[in-house]
């Protein structure tokens, strides 16, 4: 089964907060015993060098890229052009992250990772 992490869901999942949900504490231990896969956008990435840089969360970012690296069940999913025209198909945000986030979980028909109310209302198979 594949999912896709939103930025909040995987940074808090990375600094073991407690605002991250049971359900995607548990779908995170899931990817960590090689249940199932998490695919963690580009743009997740970006954004997690904003919110480091800001120091908003106690994270190294190469720390993130170490575990990703090492890890065989989180994905990085990269920009393509598929991705940019299911972008362009996601209307109703202000924040282009969130709809690259929604394309990348509609293109690989994943659930999705996300506590936003506005992705919830917009993506059926959102999961907190």
């Amino acid at each position: 089964m594949y999912y896709v992490a939103d930025t909040h869901a995987f940074i808090w999942y990375l600094a073991d907060d407690k605002k991250l949900s049971r359900i995607a504490r548990d779908v995170f231990d899931s990817a960590d015993r090689g249940e199932v896969v998490i695919m963690v956008p580009a743009i997740v990435l970006l954004e997690c060098i904003d919110i480091v840089d800001k120091k908003k969360v106690k994270v190294n970012f190469e720390e993130i890229v170490l575990k990703l690296s090492q890890a065989s069940n989180f994905i990085i999913s990269e920009v393509t052009w598929t991705l940019i025209l299911e972008t362009n198909r996601v209307k109703g945000f202000k924040d282009l992250h969130d709809r690259v986030i929604v394309a990348t979980a509609r293109l690989h028909d994943a659930k999705l990772l996300s506590k936003d109310s506005v992705i919830k209302k917009v993506y059926t198979k959102a999961v907190w």
